[in-house]
């Protein structure tokens, strides 16, 4: 599913998942060394996959998200 990642006034990442009408903080980010994406863990206490970049993007970007099962 499409997700749109941005950053507040405060600098948090927050995610927006349009087709479950979903807005939420990202609470902790688990990353490699030097990658931004991997697994996000979220206010609402989803967790969700992103494809790792090389970089951290600029946001905001819409990005294709997966939901993990806990």
């Amino acid at each position: 599913m499409k997700a749109i990642f941005r950053k507040n006034s405060s600098g948090t990442l927050e995610v927006y998942i349009p087709k479950k009408d979903v807005e939420a903080l990202v609470l902790e980010e688990i990353e490699r060394e030097g990658v931004w994406g991997g697994t996000f863990k979220l206010s609402n206490g989803w967790v969700i996959k992103v494809a790792p970049f090389d970089i951290e993007p600029r946001f905001p970007i819409t990005l294709e998200v997966k939901k993990v099962d806990q």
